[in-house]
């Protein structure tokens, strides 16, 4: 008797090889979700500090151009 390629989790055996394999698979299949999420993250967080730091660098030019004008 042949078993079929996704048992139900009753047949499943705790050792089992499909059991296994699938385990494996659930865990690469989080560890590129949390890679691509931490990824995510650090591009979105250098992405603000990068506008972040060139707002307060127009705004320090300006005030410099500002005093120099005014003096």
């Amino acid at each position: 008797m042949k078993l079929a390629s996704h048992p139900r989790v009753i047949e499943r055996g705790i050792l089992t090889s499909a059991y296994k394999q699938e385990i494996k698979q659930n865990i690469s299949e989080m560890k590129r979700k949390s890679l691509s999420q931490i990824k995510s993250s650090i591009l979105n967080s250098h992405e603000k500090l990068q506008s972040k730091t060139g707002t307060v660098l127009q705004l320090s030019f300006f005030a410099i151009i500002l005093v120099v004008i005014l003096l």
